[in-house]
């Protein structure tokens, strides 16, 4: 079974180019666990421990503010999650719920990032997505808070 997982993994757009015996090394060094829909997987404000692998399903990545729910995202197969708060020692800045039948690959904190360490090919893909992550969630915000501006100004004006 973990050769059929291996080579999902290098089909995965995140590993292209990545070896059958790189990505059996990755499987070696988590778990392959299933979960189910409605499954929280991390929790915002909670110490960052582990990172997760999607490999089949989707998960819902969101926050709640002042009773509000609000996605930020739905992934799916090939995305990471977890990686920066694990790297950066701080705790989850969003929740993670299971939307349909998945499985993920977990590894532990330390874990992680000896891998990284350990792998330069590994750490170039995985910051380069991180840091794509960061930047497209910076866009949003931006786009959100100037959509917010227009509409307080056209309300404005159509007041006067």
């Amino acid at each position: 079974m973990n050769e059929q997982y291996a080579a999902m993994i290098t089909e995965l757009p995140l590993f292209k180019d990545y070896t059958v015996h790189g990505a059996q090394r990755l499987l070696d060094s988590g778990e392959i666990k299933d979960r189910e829909p409605g499954e929280l997987l991390f929790k915002a404000g909670e110490p960052a421990t582990n990172v997760l692998l999607v490999l089949a399903g989707r998960l819902e990545v969101f926050v709640e503010r002042e009773s509000e729910h609000f996605v930020i995202s739905q992934v799916g197969p090939g995305t990471i999650l977890g990686e920066l708060a694990v790297l950066c020692g701080i705790d989850r800045s969003a929740s993670v719920r299971v939307m349909e039948p998945s499985k993920v690959l977990e590894w532990e904190g330390s874990v992680f990032r000896h891998l990284l360490f350990s792998d330069a090919f590994l750490s170039e893909r995985i910051f380069r997505q991180s840091l794509r992550t960061v930047i497209e969630k910076e866009r949003s915000l931006i786009a959100s808070i100037t959509e917010s501006h227009r509409a307080e100004r056209q309300k404005a004006d159509s007041q006067k």
